[in-house]
This record gives structure tokens, C-alpha cells and sequence, in this order.
């Protein structure tokens, strides 16, 4: 079995601390389909979330990008259409 990323050995633990929590101690290793269901969730929003701001940065730039070719095209008007 390879090692796990960093980010997916945080999320293992968090769901093993946040079963025994709320179950009592060893309920996590007793359940281990529960912790697995956990750290599939959280790695999904994780992802989820990455994606989001991957989504909003693109659109940030293509407005900025937008913007400067529509300033451009308004400077360049006189030229082409005199």
C-alpha cells in the first residue's frame, strides 16, 4: 500500500478523532466503513472547494482579460474606422 498524501492523512485522522468522539473509543477502528465513508467525503469537498476557486480565479482573469481588450478595441476605433 503506498503512503497516504498528507492532506488525506489529515483527513483520517480528523474522522477517527470526530468517531471516537461521538461513539466512544474504538468505535472507529470497530467501524472502519464509517471512517472510510468520512475521509471520502472530506476529500470530495476538498476537491470540490479547490475546483471552486481554481473556477473563480479563471473568471477573474477572463474579466480582467475582457476588460483590457474592450480598452484596447475603443483606443484602436479611430484608427480603423477614422
Amino acid at each position: 500500500m503506498s503512503d497516504p498524501s498528507p492532506q488525506t492523512a489529515t483527513h483520517l485522522a480528523r474522522a477517527v478523532e470526530a468517531v471516537d468522539a461521538q461513539f466512544g473509543d474504538g468505535f472507529a477502528r470497530q467501524h472502519p466503513e464509517l471512517v472510510a465513508s468520512l475521509v471520502q467525503s472530506a476529500t470530495i469537498e476538498s476537491a470540490v472547494a479547490t475546483g471552486y476557486t481554481a473556477h473563480r480565479q479563471a473568471l477573474a482573469l477572463g474579466e480582467k482579460l475582457g476588460g483590457e481588450v474592450c480598452e484596447t478595441l475603443l483606443k484602436l476605433k479611430p484608427k480603423f474606422f477614422g
